[in-house]
């Protein structure tokens, strides 16, 4: 592992400048957000909470007292509500503000990997994150790109784990406590995002503690040949409690501001809120989330996990043995050729799509290549940060158990993987491979190039979705570009009308802001909260997404009374296909919407509609209900 080290210095100061690289990234970064600008966003699904919620956060609503959410914790929606109050509110207010830290976080990737590697891989790595992660949209759905994630507390979790692993790499490095304290800083915030990040975060943490522990020990003992050194010891009681203390700062900086407004027990549930559901409800054992883990079919995930596993190893053998070819002869040559062509014809075939499925396998690779690699230099190697990436990474995938994917939560969950893979194709086996008389620049080259055509058709995907996205929904600051004909798929020969989904949306927006006053309220079932923060109109009750996770989570008779209790003057019904809980259509189940769907039918009347009648026939279709004259106001 020799030939690896040939960076190992104590120092993180690269050896070519940064910004050559960190200038032609910059270029990219703008183009791909001109390219993708103002079409990142599903229009029904997951987005509204992500706007509506810090809106009313500047109306002096207190999050899960006033209004509730569920998919994570505070941390997201006040830091939003900082961003209107400051800039004010609007849709692109968030959008500047998530792509700025998007290009923080490349820079910071940039130059720790251009530390341990070179130009070459770090520019690739980021190259990858913006086309494959960053801007990327592989289905019609949306919503999972950093401008307009359906979760910004997965988004910013991501981020701030990002800057947290680069401050355990420099605590390691320099052995600074200021660099602990950053980390724990980090990792306190990171608490009130999403479980699954900070879990992660928390295996790399102390992934890093046991390494110091280890160098230490190791230290001392080649010198003395006792394994007792107080200082080194010390410092690493310090840093951990520096660490801890750090974090504990915004959990009671938030905890405070709860308590203004309710008692210390909502306070503290509160600012844990983001494993309120793992812990006080069923949510994770659903169907929808047994999709997600790949439970419902386990061992067929497997089986490709496998098939892809040993592809890749076979690739990378052959590709080791031939490129150690000598290319002084016609015969070698030709044999390169015929190789390299099969292998990129092979890349423009394989579906990158499906390219997740291998993450696994390379990030344990890479976990165990680098302890060998750092066994030697433990503190002193610069590759201390693709260590802790690497183990980040494993520990990111877990969420996506047997299933994992680049797209749908693998855009913030498996991009550390998928960075990790490129690290180790274009820099840790070619410097090992070269050992053995393979070319390295031969062996990169390959690889890069197939990898360069597996972005390419990322990219050409990503362009089909958002090439569709034409039509604006909204003005000014909050205009949104949606799917021209984003229609359900009907019945063959059916007479029906087809009615574009997106669209009605904002037709239905548009008839909002004539026809209800704006000191009206506005409920939108099962969901549409974009409804709510586009027209400006307050949902009235705490509950504002009424699908089977939240139900499950809350319970359906609490939403139910709540909503009763507090009805709203206009209720807006939206069709919602909820075939991944295996439910019926919302209204039709007990379970589902049933006893609430009656209710507004015998005390709402029917103002408006676009489309079907929402849940009878199984198409989309829009109604707006006002509350009969007569009935009570809330």
């Amino acid at each position: 592992m020799a030939a690896l080290n040939k960076n190992s210095g104590s120092g993180m100061r690269p050896a070519q400048p940064a910004w050559p690289g960190l200038l032609i990234l910059t270029v990219l970064f703008a183009a791909l957000a001109a390219w993708s600008w103002r079409r990142w966003p599903n229009i029904l699904i997951d987005f509204g909470p992500q706007f509506y919620i810090p809106w009313r956060i500047t109306q002096g609503a207190v999050l899960y007292r006033d209004v509730m959410y569920l998919p994570g914790g505070p941390l997201s929606h006040y830091w939003n509500a900082l961003l209107f109050k400051i800039f004010g509110v609007s849709f692109m207010t968030l959008v500047i503000a998530n792509l700025t830290i998007t290009a923080a976080m490349l820079a910071l990737i940039y130059r720790r990997f251009l530390a341990a590697s070179d130009a070459f891989t770090a520019g690739i790595i980021c190259c990858a994150i913006m086309v494959v992660f960053a801007f990327g949209q592989y289905e019609a759905q949306g919503n999972y790109t950093y401008a307009c994630p359906y979760s910004h507390e997965a988004f910013h979790g991501l981020a701030l784990s990002v800057a947290a692993v680069a401050c355990l790499d420099s605590w390691l490095r320099r052995q600074k406590i200021i660099y602990a304290l950053g980390a724990g800083f980090c990792f306190g915030l990171v608490f009130m995002t999403k479980p699954e990040i900070f879990a992660a975060l928390g295996l790399t943490a102390l992934a890093a503690f046991v390494w110091y522990l280890l160098a230490a020990s190791r230290r001392v003992g080649s010198r003395t040949g006792s394994f007792q050194e107080v200082p080194r010891f010390s410092f690493a009681v310090k840093s951990l409690g520096a660490y801890a203390g750090a974090a504990i700062i915004p959990l009671l900086g938030f905890l405070l501001y709860f308590h203004r407004h309710e008692n210390w027990r909502d306070s503290a549930r509160a600012v844990a809120f983001a494993f309120v559901p793992l812990l006080e409800s069923q949510v994770a054992k659903g169907p929808y989330y047994q999709w997600c883990l790949g439970l419902d079919d386990p061992w067929m995930h497997v089986r490709v996990t496998l098939v892809q596993s040993l592809g890749l190893v076979g690739i990378v053998l052959l590709a080791a043995y031939l490129f150690r070819l000598k290319t002084d002869s016609t015969r070698n040559r030709i044999i390169l050729m015929i190789f390299t062509g099969v292998l990129l014809a092979g890349s423009s075939a394989f579906s990158w799509g499906d390219s997740g499925s291998v993450l696994p396998f390379v990030s344990i690779v890479l976990v165990g290549t680098l302890l060998l690699v750092c066994r030697n230099s433990f503190l002193s190697s610069p590759m201390m940060f693709p260590l802790l990436w690497s183990v980040f990474s494993v520990a990111m995938l877990v969420k996506l158990g047997f299933f994992s994917r680049i797209w749908h939560y693998g855009f913030i969950l498996a991009m550390p993987a998928f960075v990790s893979g490129i690290y180790l194709l274009l820099w840790i086996l070619p410097g090992w491979l070269e050992k053995f008389g393979t070319s390295r620049g031969l062996f990169r080259n390959a690889l890069g190039a197939a990898l360069g055509l597996g972005l390419l058709q990322l990219f050409v995907r990503s362009d089909y979705h958002f090439h569709k996205k034409n039509t604006p929904i909204g003005r000014g600051a909050d205009k949104i570009l949606v799917n021209d004909d984003d229609s359900p798929v009907l019945p063959f020969k059916s007479a029906t009308p087809i009615v574009a989904v997106d669209p009605s949306i904002g037709q239905a927006c548009e008839w909002v802001e004539k026809n209800v006053p704006p000191k009206s309220t506005l409920a939108v079932l099962p969901e549409g909260a974009v409804v709510n923060y586009l027209t400006r109109r307050v949902n009235s009750s705490r509950y504002i997404v009424w699908i089977p996770p939240e139900l499950a989570a809350f319970g359906q008779a609490a939403m139910t009374a709540e909503f009763r209790a507090h009805s709203p003057d206009y209720v807006m019904l939206i069709h919602r296909h909820t075939t991944e809980y295996h439910l019926k259509d919302f209204g039709k189940d007990p379970r589902y919407g049933e006893e609430i769907m009656t209710w507004i039918r015998q005390n709402y009347e029917p103002v408006w509609q676009i489309g079907q009648e929402p849940f009878k026939t199984g198409l989309f279709g829009i109604q707006i209900l006002r509350r009969k004259l007569g009935e009570k106001q809330p």
